[in-house]
């Protein structure tokens, strides 16, 4: 007889009802293990398997919780994994698929820090070469800190002390604590909104947690993105957070941080005044130079005759060097000459006279293109000197109404050069005039034909034929 069997169940009935039974259940655990067999897809899905020393559990993160992990998993990483767990029919295996994954155990906050760090560098926002100087006064100064801490104080304290006058906009925001990394950010933005100069983040000293909204990577890249310079004053000196390496400087306290914005306003009225001095004795200095430059043209245009003289020293000296700078190199040049002469009568070679010839004509042609060019030199400072000559000229003289008295083509310089009844020629501006001596006086009468005092003589010439005298004025 045979035995009752109860109805079987087939395969995939049993793994329905696995699932039905487990899924519910483990609808949100937290395991924690080791990463293992870490492979990560080209779609950004993330496939790997936590383990222990007596178990192991397959596990997937999708690539749209992948993307907000704040660290990168690695083979051997002790992880905690939040998520759920499900049976997938098809392979009779079932998988935990992680919602959230952070690090565990000694050293985890540290690998999240370095892991951040790196992706800031390969983004290039911890270049030194993107860092921007402070504004050296800045118009407004704008703080993001929490308004009730010592860290405001001590920054203000010491900001009004060094500039009273030094205007400033806070942005209350959260320092610690959950979501304080958000209300950060968002006082910065509202700073950059409001038009300030420069942007300070403080806060106190405290612990890693305490400092922790600062190591924040949406903070560091807000930051970055800060339109004018941003500096951090986080914690203490020896505490460096993500926040002080990305920000354009980092000052060791608050206090340092109100240093560096603003200059001491008693030093700048100082710095001004030695200014104005040296500014006013500059100017004192160059009125005085060009004095001293205007009298030593004053007492050189005062005797023009001084002036004259020394410029045809000048034209002489020049027409000399112009003379010994053409003839030198004439005479050198025809001593090469004869001695390429010479070399050519003790040679017989046909080919070596030849080239010595070229030499030769080559040697002239640069001489003759020399020579003009000395010339052409020379002549264009000799007419230079001409034209500063230009007022000495006679037909100058006489075009300004003087006139010229010549006896015998000899130029008449004194009445007594002439006798009575000479004849003499008189040069104008335009034309000669024939006249004759009738008279002579040795000293100078500017009104010619004037009647002699009552008992004197009246003089020779006076009353005769009215004749120029030899240089005056018409």
């Amino acid at each position: 007889m045979e035995r009752a069997l109860p109805r079987p169940y087939t395969v995939r009935e049993l793994t329905r009802a696995l699932k039905s039974a487990v899924e519910p259940r483990f609808r949100d655990v937290w395991v924690a293990g080791e990463v293992a067999n870490l492979r990560r897809q080209a779609s950004g899905h993330v496939y790997f398997s936590l383990k222990d020393d007596d178990a192991v559990i397959g596990a997937v993160m999708w690539a749209s919780q992948a993307r907000r992990l704040a660290f990168a998993p690695a083979e051997g990483l002790e992880v905690l994994a939040r998520g759920f767990v499900e049976i997938y029919p098809p392979h009779g295996k079932y998988q935990l698929v992680v919602q959230e994954l952070e690090p565990r155990g000694a050293g985890a906050q540290a690998l999240q820090l370095q892991q951040l760090k790196e992706r800031l560098q390969a983004d290039g926002l911890l270049d030194p070469a993107r860092k921007r100087p402070l504004p050296f006064l800045p118009a407004r100064v704008g703080v993001a800190t929490s308004p009730t801490g010592a860290a405001l104080r001590d920054f203000l304290r010491v900001l009004h002390a060094r500039f009273p006058s030094a205007p400033v906009l806070i942005a209350p925001c959260r320092v610690q604590g959950e979501g304080a990394a958000a209300t950060v950010i968002s006082a910065v933005r509202a700073l950059c909104r409001a038009g300030v100069d420069v942007v300070v983040v403080t806060r106190g000293g405290g612990s890693q947690e305490d400092l922790g909204a600062f190591n924040d990577e949406r903070l560091a890249r807000a930051i970055a993105a800060c339109p004018v310079p941003v500096v951090s004053a986080v914690g203490h000196e020896v505490d460096v957070t993500v926040a002080d390496l990305v920000a354009d400087v980092r000052a060791a306290t608050p206090t340092h941080a109100a240093q560096l914005v603003v200059p001491v306003r008693d030093e700048l009225l100082e710095r001004v005044a030695a200014l104005r001095a040296r500014l006013a004795r500059a100017e004192a200095g160059a009125v005085e130079g060009r004095r001293r430059t205007l009298r030593a043209l004053r007492a050189e245009l005062a005797d023009p005759k001084h002036l004259l003289s020394r410029e045809h020293h000048r034209l002489d000296d020049l027409a000399h060097r112009a003379e010994a700078a053409v003839r030198g190199p004439r005479r050198r040049e025809r001593a090469a000459l004869d001695a390429l002469r010479a070399r050519l009568t003790r040679l017989e070679p046909r080919a070596r006279v030849r080239a010595l010839r070229a030499r030769m004509e080559s040697a002239t042609r640069r001489l003759g293109g020399w020579q003009a060019a000395t010339f052409r030199r020379e002549a264009m400072r000799l007419e230079r000197l001409g034209a500063r000559l230009e007022p000495a000229n006679v037909a100058k003289l006489l075009a300004r109404g003087f006139a010229l008295a010549l006896r015998d083509g000899h130029l008449l310089l004194r009445s007594t050069d002439a006798q009575v009844g000479d004849a003499i020629r008189v040069a104008l501006a335009e034309g000669w005039l024939d006249a004759r001596i009738t008279g002579q006086d040795a000293g100078e009468d500017p009104l010619p034909g004037r009647a002699a005092p009552a008992g004197e003589p009246e003089r020779p010439g006076h009353g005769g034929e009215a004749v120029d005298p030899p240089l005056r004025r018409r």
